[in-house]
């Protein structure tokens, strides 16, 4: 009987946690202008689909998981993995973090894999193409 009672404190937090994880996610929105020669073109993030269509890149509109997410005082940092990647989308996964104000950084890595291992010696700065990995500077619009 006691370890009910313990689990059951600890099964509502964990849902209380998981609603408050998917209310802030839902919240996010924005829509983000990169320019220069490889960023130029929009980033948008709606509520259940995300898009980013830059020079060499079309990802077009697909829903989306949210990996990592910090959305507080201390700055805002989320990061996306698209559900379905055509074939004119060089990126899987999407990371976008707020720099100041309304200027953020986006950066767009070709698969899970290349995410995971983006502070590993040497993945970063490979010459392999699928470690490659766009970053943009941002500003927010809306």
């Amino acid at each position: 009987m006691g370890g009910k009672q313990v689990t059951r404190p600890i099964g509502l937090a964990l849902l209380m946690l998981a609603a408050t994880v998917a209310a802030a996610e839902a919240h996010f929105t924005g829509v983000f202008a990169g320019t220069g020669r490889a960023c130029h073109g929009t980033l948008r993030v709606h509520g259940k689909t995300i898009e980013w269509n830059s020079s060499f890149s079309r990802c077009e509109a697909s829903r989306y998981e949210v990996l990592e997410h910090q959305l507080d005082g201390s700055g805002q940092r989320i990061v996306f993995r698209i559900e379905a990647r055509g074939s004119r989308c060089l990126y899987e996964v999407f990371s976008l973090e707020q720099v100041d104000g309304s200027d953020w950084t986006a950066d767009g890595y070709p698969s899970l894999e290349a995410f995971r291992n983006r502070d590993l010696p040497d993945w970063r700065d490979s010459p392999l193409q699928e470690r490659l990995v766009l970053e943009c500077p941002m500003t927010r619009l809306k």
